[in-house]
């Protein structure tokens, strides 16, 4: 029984290497294993942002509020800040 030189040979690997690209210019395009790898990624980040929105979510209006009179207070709109 003959043994691959290298597990890495066995898998594959140099195919795998060969037809994956990443480039880079007006627009980014993916192939291959690194596409795979980036679409995980956006899964994942995606669900994570939605996971924070989710918890984030009984605190929206007051922060919207807050955000708002803040607003106000720097374009000197408020009247009782301008004594």
């Amino acid at each position: 029984m003959r043994f691959p030189r290298s597990i890495l040979s066995a898998i594959g690997v140099d195919t795998v290497m060969r037809l994956s690209r990443i480039r880079v210019g007006k627009h980014v395009r993916v192939q291959g294993a690194p596409a795979i790898l980036a679409g995980v990624a956006t899964v994942i980040l995606a669900s994570g942002l939605v996971r924070f929105i989710d918890r984030a979510a009984p605190m929206l209006p007051e922060g919207l509020r807050e955000a708002r009179e803040l607003f106000k207070a720097v374009r000197g709109e408020r009247p009782e800040l301008n004594r």
